[in-house]
Parts: C-alpha cells; structure tokens; sequence
C-alpha cells in the first residue's frame, strides 16, 4: 500500500512532513546488501528513499518489527541523543541541522548531564551510539534484535495522539528522575495535564494524585528501554506479549505503522482492532472503513448461507454421494471445520472456486449453500457450492443490510457505493 510523506510526520510533529532535503554524507556507510530499487524509510526522521542511497543499516535488514525502515545516513552519523533530544526540546521541525544544534546547546547549557542522562536513557540505554554500532559480541547475543525494537517502538509512539487514560512517562525536575503516570485531559496549544500516584509517605499525606500540565513533545512511553529488555526477554519470541500494545501495519487505507488505540466500541489501549476477513486496523480506518459492519455481514452470511445447518459436523466421509460411486470427503465450512489446522482433511481436498476459478484447499474458501430462492432450506447436495474466500468477502465483507422474508428466506443488500 503506497504511503505518503503527510502519513508520517518528522518526529513528534503532526504539522511538520519529514526533511526532504538532507543530503547523503557519507555513501560509504550505506548497506550495499539491500535491494538498490527497494524504498525505505528512516526510522528515526521518517525520510524516504531508495536503501542503496539514503538508508544505512549495517545489521540485519529482515526484522519483524522494523517493517522495512532503516536508519538513514544522516541519523546514523548523528546519534541517539541528539536525535530524541530535538524533538524532546521542540526543534525537531527545524530544516537546518546548524539550528537544531544551536538550540540543544543552548538546552544543554542550562541543564546538567544527569538531566541528559535521565531523558535519553530512558529510550535508549547508550545514547551515545545506536544498536548498529555496539560491540560484535553484544550485538551477537542480541539474538532477537530487541534494542532496535524498542527504538522502533518509540518512533512510532510519538506519532500517535495522545489520548485521557493512557500511560506514559515524562521527566520530573523536582525529584531528578523520570515519572510514570496517565494522561489527565487534553489542552490547547499542545498541552495536556497528567498526574500519577504520590510516591513518598509525604506526598501521600499532601493527596491522593499529584497532577502537572506539560507540553506534548516531552512525553515519553511508560516503559523505558531497559524495561522493555526485561520484559521481551521473559516472552517466548523475543517481542512485546500481545496483551500489550505494539507496533502493527494497518491494513485500512493509511497504511500506517501505528501502535492504536481501541475502537470506541472497545475502550482501552489494546492494539489494533482484529478482523478475522481483512487483518489488523487502526481505530481511524476501522471506524471510517464500518469493519465492524462488514464483519459483522460476513459472519452473517456465513451462518445463513454455509454453515447454518453443520453438515458433517467437522468432517464426514460418504459413500456414492449424489449417485456417484466411491467415498468422498464432506464437511461445513465453519470456523473449527475450516481452519487449517494439523490433521484437517480439509487441506488434502482440492476446490475450484466457481466464481474466480482460483484453485485451493478447502480452508482457503467456504461452500455456498444457498437455495435459489435466497436461503430456503434445501438439500444441501443439491446447494452445495464453493467459493474461495475473496469472493465471499467481496460479496458480504461490505456494509449492507438484511432482510427476514415471510417465507422464511433471508435476503441481504448490500449498500451501494
């Protein structure tokens, strides 16, 4: 799916779209493993390019959950500290690198190397280098890539809007330390008010919350780096439990990697909205795509036009079906008669689609027992017809309505366009 420059702006800027202008310093960095016609994308900036050109990743450049970003040649001669820092101190939309510096000097002169310390480490434990650059023994026992996936995290969770109830972090001035809370209320001008839990006895004696309004930009996530190893690392796989939220490609029209909030019809940060028919989506595309509509139709038809009556009951096999001689295999459709499972003798049956002529296994589509008549019963060796699982899903995964006739049939109509 083709993304635009507006769908990821440069690091915490909504308004900002990423430099285009930066120019290749040192071409001799660049990965010459990755495909020269391939676009990437930095991780860091969000700037495009082709990867034999603009992006250098110097390790590996098949991790899960980098999908297909880089480091850009400019980020990798800067280093993590500067460049969470730009956008931490609100000069991350700045063209000229010359001024971004200018004002993190100055930032930097007023603050101590512990306040430093304290912001940067918290997204990244060694600000002074990215994960590429470590030593070849740590970066071996790294097995999992997991310094990278949390950079990436990161990346994408400064895109995201901020939302009432959700957790994240910032940098207290007053106890020299990083403060972990939940977002309070939305203001204007970029602001939100946040509070957390006292932590000492006095604070608990002062009041139940302790609340502070702060800039956008100097949120940071809940879970430091150095957290989230530990975390990965007690997780079969190496990656965030699914539980929590993560990273994830929309496959609505954005095409984002986003880490997003729940529909409002599921309150909660909990990741993406799941359709069983067409993957994984963002709160914005599943609310303006109507997916649960759609899902909602095609579990529908499903019942009332294949499944509805459990022929076979997971799986049957019949002998001279239909006046044909031999012993064949029949079953529904259902979830638990369609998935492909070990052992499915679904997936040892070969279908043609009698629509798109695709052939398939049996849990790569669904039969069509509908009657003539618009979902009469009817013998179901006589209505008994399959269709792969796009053409179900181009016909019922729409929004549309359904109609109960006195007959007894059921109708559905789907909207137009």
């Amino acid at each position: 799916m083709n993304l635009s420059k507006e769908d990821f702006p440069s690091l915490g800027s909504v308004q900002s779209s990423p430099d285009q202008n930066h120019s290749s310093k040192n071409d001799s960095e660049v990965n010459a493993l990755q495909p020269a016609d391939k676009d990437f994308q930095c991780l860091m900036c969000s700037k495009r390019g082709p990867a034999g050109k603009v992006i250098k990743f110097a390790d590996r450049t098949n991790m899960r959950f980098m999908f297909g970003k880089g480091l850009c040649v400019d980020c990798s001669c800067s280093t993590p500290e500067k460049e969470i820092l730009y956008r931490y101190i609100g000069c991350d939309w700045l063209d000229s690198k010359e001024e971004k510096e200018k004002k993190l000097d100055e930032w930097n002169h007023a603050k101590k190397n512990s306040t430093v310390q304290a912001i940067t480490g918290w997204i990244n434990m060694d600000p002074s280098r990215w994960p590429c650059d470590y030593p070849e023994d740590v970066k071996k026992a790294d097995i999992y890539e997991e310094r990278w996936e949390s950079l990436a995290y990161y990346a994408v969770w400064i895109q995201e809007k901020r939302v009432p109830g959700e957790k994240v972090a910032w940098y207290s001035g007053s106890h020299k330390k990083i403060m972990v809370g939940e977002v309070n209320n939305l203001k204007e001008g970029d602001k939100c008010s946040v509070f957390r839990k006292p932590e000492t006895e006095e604070e608990k004696k002062a009041g139940n919350f302790y609340t502070k309004e702060i800039e956008m930009w100097k949120l940071l996530p809940p879970v430091s780096q150095r957290d989230a190893l530990q975390l990965m690392r007690k997780t079969p796989g190496g990656c965030r439990p699914k539980d929590d939220s993560r990273p994830f490609q929309c496959c609505g029209p954005c095409g984002r990697v986003r880490i997003s909030i729940r529909s409002e019809r599921d309150k909660g940060w909990s990741g993406p909205n799941k359709s069983p028919y067409a993957g994984v989506f963002c709160k914005e595309c599943y609310d303006s795509g109507k997916i649960h509509e759609k899902d909602w139709n095609m579990q529908r038809a499903r019942q009332y036009y294949s499944d509805r009556e459990h022929r076979g009951f997971g799986g049957v096999y019949v002998n001279n079906w239909s006046g044909k001689p031999g012993r064949i295999f029949r079953t529904c459709s259902c979830y638990s008669c369609s998935c492909p499972s070990p052992g499915n003798p679904h997936l040892e049956q070969s279908y043609v689609c009698e629509d798109c002529g695709f052939k398939g296994n049996g849990c790569q589509g669904w039969f069509d027992r509908r009657s003539g008549t618009g979902g009469l019963p009817s013998p179901w060796d006589e209505q008994d017809h399959w269709f792969c699982k796009k053409c179900w899903c181009r016909e019922y995964w729409v929004e549309g309505k359904w109609e109960h006739q006195p007959s007894g049939s059921v109708w559905f109509k789907p909207k137009l366009s």
